[in-house]
């Protein structure tokens, strides 16, 4: 009996060490066939899921796509140190004793070594092919141009999720898609209706601007009243979206998009919807005179002139020319508050525009109806020259466009076409609305080139008639507001009797002069002169409004 024990016994250890043999010799094999697959199968095949779309602008540039990029990790049981030392760590820029410290480590499969290595030097990792060392591929997005229209884009974070800009708004459009086979198909490409020429022009004369002004920050909006479309759309300062993990550590909310997130009391060139109401209401006509003097009691409040003056009898255009906050109340009030709102609301404010860009703001709109403990007739007179009342730049540059548009209001997009594979998805215009007619609409143009001429010439562009509103607004703070600081702006489009842009250039807290005539309209003039041929838009043959008017 107990040499049959023996003899079973010894049978077991046999098996045993047969088994344990043919197990290491499996996993050896799996391993082996692994780093074959690795070797065998074509590199971007490896990286799942396949690439996210990418983004371009309307004339093909790419302005955002996936890179296929390696992390380097490393296993301490059995790795090839030495050979590693020698032949990759010289390339990569690892000193050996930091190699060499990697044996005192826990045994960590795959623990990483290296989070982005870039293409050529993870290739060269895969095909050294040194035990324990391993080189997985990956997707990461890139940015060709740096940070050009980076609000615009938005970006991708670690995780593969769009956030903020296009990236966000359509991350589920740009996102791989997993088939009914298992598979998965890329994400759609993404056309832009942004002009990398013009965006980058756009760029620079606003980065000027905040030099020459001292301004803090700033944004320009140049769109297309006919159709809605973003040609360019610029914030300063900016960020690099392929480094969104260091700006959000520097600057908090460094990523919001303050054109179409943040609001402000937009001044002066609100006074165009106001003259707007009052002459499609039939309140006034273009002849209409009144009498300005310094300052009007409003609801127990006085309301002033900037200037704390008086001009006597001005008519419309004089008012606009001379920009008349009193002017401008008493043409609200003449509409009467009922009336007056349902224009502004019909030019789209106090609600988002619509735009596909993640974070929009809807603006804030004091009226009788919604707000009877807060609405006051000195919150009206007030709102008829863009005080006490907040829009974002896009909301003024889509309602001041539907002027522009022989009085139709169009939803702004930065979208214009989506490919998926054969198929392309079109932008279709978006008619939001039709606040005043074509007659009123083209009765402001003329009133609005006439006051350029007036008043800020320095605005006006060589074979263009330039129709367009100065703008200083007072800055809100509890209590007040931020004296003496303002924001200076300019909204304009071009040419006035065909208009193909309008542009929009606000400055936050300008040092050099507190006015929009002096600090916004110089940038104007300099960022129309380039942008204008970039953007093929047509002159007419009035070099001067001086004989039309």
């Amino acid at each position: 009996m107990d040499s049959f024990r023996n003899r079973f016994n010894i049978f077991l250890i046999i098996v045993s060490i047969i088994i344990a043999l043919v197990g290491v010799q499996l996993i050896r094999f799996q391993l082996i066939q692994h780093v074959a697959s690795q070797r065998d199968v074509p590199e971007l095949l490896k990286v799942e899921p396949v690439a996210r779309g990418r983004i371009y602008d309307r004339n093909g540039y790419l302005l955002s796509g996936d890179e296929a990029h390696f992390e380097l990790a490393y296993d301490r049981n059995g790795a090839n140190y030495e050979r590693f030392i020698q032949e990759l760590a010289p390339t990569l820029g690892i000193p050996p004793a930091d190699i060499l410290a990697l044996k005192a480590q826990p045994a960590i499969l795959h623990q990483q070594l290296i989070k982005d290595l870039p293409y050529d030097l993870g290739n060269l990792a895969r095909e050294k092919d040194i035990w324990g060392f391993t080189a997985h591929p990956y997707w990461k997005r890139a940015y060709p141009e740096s940070s050009l229209a980076a609000h615009v884009l938005g970006f991708v974070n670690d995780d593969r999720l769009g956030l903020y800009g296009i990236e966000g708004w359509y991350n589920d459009v740009l996102t791989p898609t997993r088939q009914a086979d298992g598979t998965f198909a890329p994400g759609a490409d993404v056309v832009l209706t942004i002009d990398r020429n013009a965006q980058a022009i756009t760029e620079e004369e606003l980065a000027l601007a905040l030099r020459e002004t001292g301004a803090e920050s700033g944004s320009i909006i140049v769109m297309n009243p006919r159709n809605g479309e973003i040609l360019a759309m610029a914030s300063a300062p900016s960020y690099d979206p392929a480094r969104y993990a260091e700006m959000a550590v520097e600057k908090e909310n460094a990523f919001v998009n303050p054109n179409v997130s943040d609001i402000y009391e937009p001044g002066s060139i609100f006074k165009i919807l106001t003259v707007a109401a009052a002459l499609d209401s039939g309140t006034v006509t273009r002849d209409t005179v009144y009498n300005d003097t310094a300052s009007i009691e409003v609801g127990g409040q006085l309301i002033w002139n900037w200037d704390r003056g008086g001009y006597g009898p001005l008519d419309m255009t004089g008012l606009l020319a001379k920009s008349r906050n009193v002017g401008a109340s008493i043409l609200a009030m003449r509409v009467g508050q009922q009336e007056f709102y349902r224009y502004l609301r019909a030019f789209g404010l106090g609600r988002p525009t619509g735009i596909d860009l993640q974070h929009e703001a809807a603006g804030l709109l004091i009226t009788r109806d919604k707000n009877p403990d807060r609405w006051s007739e000195a919150i009206l007179a007030s709102n008829s020259f863009g005080q006490a009342i907040a829009t974002t730049p896009l909301q003024m540059v889509t309602s001041i466009g539907a002027v522009a548009n022989d009085g139709v209001l169009v939803q702004p997009h930065v979208v214009k076409k989506i490919m998926r594979g054969d198929r392309v998805d079109e932008a279709k215009i978006v008619a939001l609305g039709h606040p005043i007619s074509r007659e009123t609409a083209r009765t402001l143009s003329d009133m609005l080139a006439e006051a350029v001429v007036r008043e800020v010439p320095e605005a006006l562009v060589e074979g263009y008639t330039i129709a367009g509103k100065t703008g200083t607004a007072q800055i809100p703070i509890p209590g007040g507001y931020d004296d003496p600081w303002t924001i200076a702006s300019f909204i304009a489009y071009a040419p006035a009797h065909d208009p193909q842009v309008i542009v929009l250039v606000k400055l936050d807290r300008p040092t050099s002069s507190m006015w929009g005539s002096e600090t916004a309209v110089p940038a104007f003039q300099r960022l129309a002169t380039r942008l204008f041929p970039v953007l093929g838009v047509r002159p007419d043959s009035q070099l001067t409004m001086s004989n039309e008017y």
